[in-house]
């Protein structure tokens, strides 16, 4: 009996001294640690990590060593130990705050799934909400807008990562944004619309009579006072038809009081018009032009609550971020991305070929186009910038890189060439450049395989090729606001505007009449802010366009696609939307 008490004294001593140990050597490492000395408590901490019955500090050095790993530089080794310590002491009173380590580990390496589930841990109120604080910083450092989106979808009751997806959508232009999306975010967590940018237009204004501002470059100090075609004759022409349209629309019974103003094409003279009191009573804006006044008129528009369009320009940076800004025209990105949707939908899985001009608005095009196509996974091999003096290197890509074959043979040059016969499956030009159309077409023609060719509709125009190349190559052409004038409506404004100004109205005439026409009708049936109407019309007829779409959207979301046929050319056009499909022809 006295030899077991002296053993259970020996043992009770012995586990003294080993806790007393353990303590003092865990109170030296921690001194290291408030020091700020995190190489030398690292080393300090670590003998004290194993587990074992003798010691008390396991789950504290563990802790203290990972931590110490991170401030000393070395995230992997910290993300490590914390791991093994959730492992191992997954009850342990300051799990929360391991969890909300991993969760900045994770952030700062951008493995985003890891993060927020590591974070989603967390039970203590005051940690979850510096973790929310952590997430908000790291999710608004993220510039791909497209992860973003997928880790919503992924996460959808996530707040922190949902405000950033809402600002991302909010920075870009109003033709790029999904405001399907943002305004889903903006109700499931109850967010102001105000922080985006966002104009609540649930009710317009209906008048008597509304009165159209006019904001043009006519020049008429410079123009000579006889019947000779004009330098500005686009604009005069544009004006005409906007004219005889309000007087159309006066014949059904919708009033219009059209305002034109002389902007000179410069800013001086538009901020004298802008400064005017009766442009603040108007309804609508039709115009300017040019991109350095459109900003001063953008401006005005915003804070007057104006709604203003532009009969012309495809550039979204006439709309930017401003709600009461429209495009008669679709934008650039609009385009892109339709022709996405159409060639998903009619041709193979083969990859394709970009090829865009040198300006600003092809490249933006040929950019919407490519990240259309690749978002649902199609191979795009090849985005080729070509400027009118170096149209040679289309050649050189789709047929043979070295031009001194001789008298090779047909077979032996296809064997030669860059891209394999029957290897891509559409050629996609974002350029109405007449040397580069018909590089292409004479490119393909040669190849003699199954390319498809897309261009735009300006290349109808180009006398060096003609409607037969078309056909034999089965070309495609996206024609935005495409007019159809074999209908009864087109052959009654002609005859009218022959009566009325002596000349055959031309396409810029067209384009004035049906933009007032749509003007019109849009006040008539929806009131000042006409876009509460047209935000949930599916199509809007036009009067010798296939149509407008303005369903959430600022510019005009119609694309006509045209074939060529035996008989003649085919006009179809596709809205890609997940709620509806509409097809015509």
């Amino acid at each position: 009996m006295r030899k077991l008490l002296l053993f259970v004294w020996l043992l009770l001593i012995t586990s003294s001294v080993f806790s007393q140990n353990f303590q003092q050597s865990y109170l030296s490492a921690k001194a290291f640690f408030n020091e700020g000395k995190y190489g030398l408590a690292r080393e300090a901490f670590k003998p004290l990590i194993a587990k074992n019955d003798y010691n008390d500090f396991s789950s504290y050095a563990s802790f203290y060593y990972a931590v110490s790993s991170y401030r000393d530089g070395f995230s992997a080794l910290a993300k490590d130990m914390f791991l093994q310590l959730k492992q191992l002491y997954p009850k342990w009173s300051r799990i929360d705050e391991v969890n909300y380590w991993l969760g900045q580990i994770y952030l700062e390496s951008e493995s985003y799934d890891l993060a927020i589930s590591a974070l989603r841990d967390i039970r203590n109120d005051e940690i979850e909400s510096d973790a929310a604080l952590m997430k908000a910083h790291f999710f608004d450092k993220i510039e791909d807008y497209d992860l973003l989106v997928e880790l919503y979808q992924t996460y959808p009751s996530d707040s922190q990562l949902a405000n950033a997806l809402a600002s991302k959508i909010a920075e870009q232009p109003l033709v790029n944004q999904d405001h399907y999306l943002l305004n889903e975010i903006i109700d499931r967590f109850r967010l102001s619309p105000d922080r985006f940018n966002m104009v609540s237009m649930s009710e317009s204004v209906f008048k008597e009579k509304y009165r159209v501002a006019v904001l043009y470059p006519f020049m008429v100090g410079d123009l000579e006072p006889n019947d000779r075609r004009k330098f500005n004759q686009f604009i005069l022409d544009i004006y005409q038809g906007v004219r005889l349209a309000a007087d159309s629309l006066q014949n059904q019974g919708i009033s219009l009081e059209l305002l034109s103003y002389d902007n000179k094409r410069n800013t001086s003279a538009l901020e004298k018009i802008l400064e005017k009191e009766e442009l603040k009573s108007v309804d609508v804006i039709i115009g300017p032009f040019s991109s350095k006044l459109t900003e001063l008129v953008n401006e005005f528009s915003f804070k007057n609550k104006i709604n203003m369009i532009n009969p012309l320009r495809t550039d979204s940076e006439v709309i930017g971020n401003n709600p009461y800004s429209f495009l008669y025209h679709p934008s650039n990105e609009t385009i892109g991305r339709r022709m996405g949707d159409y060639v998903l939908k009619n041709s193979d899985r083969r990859p394709g070929v970009i090829i865009y001009g040198g300006n600003k608005s092809d490249s933006v095009l040929a950019h919407a186009y490519k990240q259309r196509l690749e978002k649902d996974s199609f191979n795009i091999i090849i985005t080729k910038r070509v400027h009118k003096d170096s149209t040679r290197q289309i050649l050189d890509l789709l047929l043979v890189k070295d031009t001194k074959l001789g008298g090779a043979s047909s077979s032996e040059a296809k064997a030669r060439y860059q891209l394999a016969p029957d290897s891509i499956s559409h050629v996609f030009v974002a350029s109405g450049d007449a040397l580069i159309a018909s590089k292409v077409l004479s490119a393909v023609d040669t190849r003699g395989d199954s390319i498809m060719v897309i261009g735009p509709v300006s290349w109808l125009e180009l006398p060096v090729i003609n409607y037969d190349v078309y056909n034999r190559l089965g070309v495609s052409l996206y024609a935005p606001v495409f007019q159809t004038k074999s209908t009864e409506a087109y052959e009654k404004f002609r005859s009218f505007y022959i009566d009325k100004h002596r000349v055959v109205p031309s396409r810029y005439a067209n384009i004035g009449y049906d933009l007032m026409m749509l003007i019109g009708q849009g006040l008539n049936k929806y009131g000042k802010y006409f876009q509460v109407g047209w935000s949930n019309e599916e199509f809007l007829d036009g009067c010798f366009t296939v149509g407008h779409r303005y369903a959430r959207t600022n510019d005009n979301n119609i694309v006509p696609i045209l074939t060529f046929e035996d008989n003649g050319i085919k006009i179809s056009y596709d809205i890609q939307d997940e709620r509806y499909a509409i097809e015509g022809q």
